[in-house]
C-alpha cells in the first residue's frame, strides 16, 4: 500500500519592516544644519506617518513620529535663522552701496589735487571733468545749490532741501575756501542707501579737519558723518 504524503507548505517570511521612518528621521536631523534638506525630511516624515499607519508597519510608528517632531523643530530653527540672516543681508547690501561714494570721493580728491597744482581755479565739478558714473546712487556736492551732481534717474531723486538738511545735520559744509593752489576744497556725497528717512553723508577735503563729534579727519580720507546703515 502506497503511503500518501502531505506536502508541507513553505513557511511564510515575516513582512519586511519599512526603512522609511529611519530615512525620514535622518533627513530631518540633517535639515537642522542644512536647510535645503529640511523640505525633503518633512515630506519623508509625512510619508512615513502614512506608511506606519498600516498594521504590518505599526512597530515603526515611533520613528515616524520622531521624524515629524524634528521636522517641526526644523521649521522653528529656520525661522530663527531667517530672522538673523535677513537683516544682516540687508545691512551688507547697504554697506556695499556706500563703496560707490568712497571710491568717487577718492577719485575727486586725486583730480582736485592735480588740478590746483597748475593754479587752476576750482569752479565746478564739470570744469575739473569729474563724473561719478552713469548710475550714481549718491548726489555729489561741491557748492550748494549751484554745483550738485544729482542722483541718477534710476534711483529716487533727492531734492536740494533734503540735501541741505542732511548737510546741516552732519555739520559739514562743502565748498572752496581761499585762493588756489593754497585753497581748501571739500566735497560731499549724500545718498539714501536703505530707503529710510535718514541720508548717508560722506565728505573729503584737501586739508586736515575736525568733525562735529571731535574726530580728526586726515586730508584725502572719506569720512562718514551720518551712517545711514546704522541709523
Amino acid at each position: 500500500m502506497r503511503a500518501v504524503t502531505t506536502p508541507i507548505a513553505p513557511e511564510s517570511s515575516p513582512p519586511k519592516k519599512t526603512v522609511l521612518p529611519g530615512v525620514a528621521l535622518g533627513f530631518t536631523i540633517a535639515g537642522l544644519c542644512i536647510v535645503c534638506l529640511w523640505p525633503v525630511g518633512l515630506v519623508l516624515a509625512i510619508l512615513a506617518m502614512v506608511k506606519t499607519g498600516k498594521p504590518e508597519h505599526a512597530g515603526r510608528r515611533g520613528l515616524a513620529i520622531a521624524a515629524l517632531c524634528v521636522a517641526g523643530l526644523g521649521l522653528f530653527t529656520i525661522g530663527i535663522q531667517a530672522a538673523i540672516a535677513i537683516p544682516n543681508f540687508v545691512s551688507f547690501q547697504a554697506r556695499s552701496k556706500q563703496a560707490e561714494c568712497k571710491v568717487n570721493l577718492k577719485a575727486f580728491f586725486g583730480t582736485v589735487r592735480a588740478y590746483v597744482v597748475d593754479n587752476h581755479p576750482v569752479d565746478s565739478f564739470a570744469m575739473m571733468g569729474f563724473e561719478p558714473g552713469p548710475r550714481n546712487r549718491y548726489a555729489y556736492v561741491l557748492r550748494m545749490p549751484e554745483d550738485v551732481i544729482p542722483v541718477a534717474g534710476a534711483f529716487p531723486a533727492l531734492d536740494p532741501e533734503a540735501i541741505q538738511a542732511a548737510l546741516d545735520q552732519a555739520g559739514v559744509e562743502p565748498g572752496v575756501e581761499g585762493t588756489c593752489p593754497d585753497c581748501s576744497v571739500t566735497a560731499v556725497c549724500v545718498g539714501n542707501v536703505d530707503n529710510d528717512d535718514t541720508l548717508d553723508v560722506w565728505s573729503i577735503s584737501t586739508v586736515d579737519r575736525t568733525a562735529a563729534n571731535g574726530d580728526t579727519i586726515p586730508l584725502g580720507t572719506p569720512y562718514n558723518h551720518v551712517n545711514d546703515v546704522r541709523e
